[in-house]
């Protein structure tokens, strides 16, 4: 194994919807009303393609809503700044980094939340970054993960891929990937630490 691929929501940087709706300072009906009638799952992938900015996913938000657009641009701000870097999943990174090992990030996300994380030291460790907004394409579509293999070289047989969705692990697999469904932190890390015959 020469390359380790990761996603950053989930993985990486703490994305949790469940912490939204418990820890929101602003009206608790907003985040419900957002996740519970599905505004993510039909509007945020083009947010993540990069087909809007933040301007317009607060326009769509204020819309489907029904909230002001300073409300939701609050809303947004809130959820790009609850994204904490996942203390261990950085621990790891920075051990396989010192092993030798080539690492990228494969992340769907949008142009302004990506501007936000790229400073932390993290991002420093990565040879390569491919987000959804720079490409115009998302995971689990093919033509995203073709793109990190004929930018940076990478050969699928030679590389694990860690994502916390299924589609995109199943894409990945589909390419030739080994991959680690990241749903669960610690049994993530354990495969992980499997896979690469890491000591403990």
């Amino acid at each position: 194994m020469k390359n380790i691929v990761f996603d950053l929501g989930g993985v990486v940087v703490d994305w949790n919807p469940q912490r939204l709706l418990n820890e929101y300072p602003g009206d608790p009906e907003m985040p419900e009303i957002l996740f519970q009638r599905g505004f993510f799952q039909e509007y945020w992938g083009e947010y993540d393609r990069g087909m809007v900015d933040q301007a317009g996913i607060v326009k769509e938000m204020s819309a489907f809503s029904g909230r002001t657009d300073a409300e939701c641009w609050e809303f947004v701000e809130y959820i790009k700044h609850s994204l904490n870097d996942i203390p261990k999943t950085v621990d790891l990174i920075e051990d396989l980094s010192h092993r030798g090992y080539h690492l990228f990030c494969l992340s769907n996300m949008s142009i302004e939340f990506y501007e936000y994380l790229k400073v932390r030291d993290v991002f420093s460790y990565f040879e390569g970054q491919i987000i959804s907004a720079h490409e115009k394409v998302i995971k689990p579509d093919r033509a995203i993960y073709e793109v990190l293999m004929e930018r940076y070289d990478v050969v699928p047989k030679d590389s694990l891929f860690i994502d916390d969705l299924e589609a995109n692990i199943e894409a990945a697999r589909q390419l030739g990937f080994h991959t680690v469904h990241f749903s669960d932190r610690e049994r993530g890390y354990k495969e992980i630490n499997e896979i690469l015959s890491l000591k403990k």
